[in-house]
């Protein structure tokens, strides 16, 4: 099963900070268009460096999402955001963020599924 939720706007901030800090590292790919027909991948699979939302005066303000390795990094803005979702699977996982902007624009950050990032980075017992 899976779960889709909808982050109230005045959560954004602290969702995504948190986000940010629990997500460093885990791949993601990111894609954008204006109907799931005509999405192109704006970057492959990197990982997540940091994700956040800035406010401007007077404005809507804009998301940051920055991926890649040191000296590599890829920035990805999204302006004027209307709206973030959350898709989950049934363990809670995050599999994808949907941003939408003003105008009707989709950015989506697909995230690798946790297995796969933890054969990357190797687990505790490995170390040993």
């Amino acid at each position: 099963m899976h779960y889709s939720r909808e982050i109230p706007r005045e959560g954004w901030a602290d969702y995504l900070a948190l986000l940010s800090s629990l997500a460093r590292a885990r791949r993601v790919r990111i894609d954008a268009g204006n109907t799931e027909f005509d999405e192109q991948p704006l970057s492959q699979s990197l990982p997540l460096v940091s994700i956040g939302f800035a406010e401007e005066d007077n404005a809507q303000g804009f998301i940051i999402v920055t991926v890649g390795r040191p000296g590599e990094e890829i920035t990805h803005r999204i302006l004027n955001p209307a709206c973030i979702r959350a898709d989950e699977n049934e363990s809670g996982d995050l599999e994808c963020l949907a941003f939408q902007d003003a105008e009707q624009t989709r950015t989506l950050l697909f995230f690798e599924p946790s297995e796969v990032f933890l054969e990357c980075v190797g687990s505790p017992a490995d170390a040993s």
